[in-house]
């Protein structure tokens, strides 16, 4: 480890400790927020380093799906901690934001920015178009109870139909993990990345950064319905573009730097694989966590969020068909991230 890394873990794990300190002190509202914000954004890059850490010696392909799901980690526990809040709006705004901002905002910054070093840049078309029809899957699997919801009328109704849908989603997430790691063609041209840290390190770093994510998501969604009335921001830009964003910054760092690097495949593994997880199975656990809370949430979300799901489906659907990427695609997918953004500002 350098001795950077180790000034800001410390300097991570310091605003942690000062985002606590405040809650128990009973400070409430922006200043919070704020602080614990900043300390949930220094841990997903904690995650993201640890993560790519210890997977360097297992290849690309486990890497990536390590950093994806060790990334969503704080997402995850915000949006459970959201339903237990009885902030299922937020949570619901938080799913899709997280999807759009992996497809739109991160994997649209690592085309831009590897395009732009690198010029055209290849990666396995058959990987990215698996990952792109499974995004399609994700739009018809939290549309359908959307569109139900508008004909059916009936609660009852569209609590059953969203379990069965979490239910089928979760288990087409665990056959798309089987299908991606047994199946020939898919995979990555990137090589492994070479281990600085030892593995007990970064095993131990995995699991400090894992607790005090937890911890601190805690006072982060705390501090939400304060700061909503304290700044005038409209809910669902909070839960739809700051959540998420707090929650990326591990993919933003490590998909950036990879295309930078030009190793589009593994890139474009982390942004894909960080979407499709949480819109299938974070999607699945928000729904099975709120009948455990006892306060259930349906997939049933505003329109305004499926037209911004399908608008990221179908411009990463363009880019995966390809084979080859540049920086202007990458331009094309942050300017749809930016019209969507400015939407839900002006809601």
């Amino acid at each position: 480890m350098t001795r950077r890394q180790a000034l800001l873990l410390a300097v991570v794990f310091s605003l942690s400790a000062l985002a606590v300190v405040l809650r128990a002190a009973g400070v409430e509202g922006q200043a919070v927020f704020v602080v614990a914000a900043i300390a949930v954004a220094g841990l997903a890059w904690a995650l993201g380093e640890a993560t790519e850490q210890a997977g360097a010696s297992a290849g690309p392909r486990v890497s990536a799906l390590l950093n994806a799901s060790f990334g969503n980690l704080p997402e995850l526990v915000i949006l459970v901690l959201a339903i237990d809040a009885g902030l299922s709006d937020i949570a619901r705004a938080s799913i899709i934001g997280s999807v759009i901002g992996n497809v739109l905002l991160i994997l649209g910054l690592a085309l831009l920015l590897g395009g732009w070093r690198h010029g055209i840049q290849r990666f396995n078309e058959r990987m990215a178009s698996t990952n792109a029809s499974m995004l399609i899957l994700a739009v018809v699997g939290l549309g359908v109870p959307t569109l139900f919801n508008a004909l059916a009328h009936d609660t009852s109704s569209v609590q059953e139909l969203s379990r069965w849908t979490a239910g089928a989603l979760l288990l087409t997430y665990v056959a798309y993990l089987y299908f991606s790691f047994t199946t020939p063609g898919l995979h990555f041209t990137d090589h492994g990345g070479t281990m600085e840290w030892s593995r007990t390190t970064a095993l131990a770093l995995l699991a400090a950064t894992a607790v005090a994510t937890g911890v601190v998501s805690e006072v982060l969604v705390h501090s939400i319905e304060p700061t909503i009335k304290a700044w005038g921001v409209p809910r669902e830009f909070i839960g739809l573009i700051v959540v998420p964003f707090v929650g990326n910054v591990a993919e933003h760092f490590s998909a950036v730097k990879l295309a930078l690097g030009n190793r589009m495949d593994f890139a474009m593994g982390i942004a894909f694989g960080s979407a499709i997880q949480i819109a299938l199975l974070a999607s699945s656990v928000a729904v099975f966590a709120s009948l455990i809370i006892g306060s259930e949430v349906t997939l049933v979300f505003d329109p305004l969020q499926l037209a911004a799901l399908g608008a990221a489906a179908i411009g990463c659907t363009m880019v995966a068909r390809a084979g080859e990427t540049n920086w202007l695609e990458g331009l094309q997918l942050l300017v749809i991230y930016f019209i969507v953004a400015v939407a839900f500002w002006l809601l």
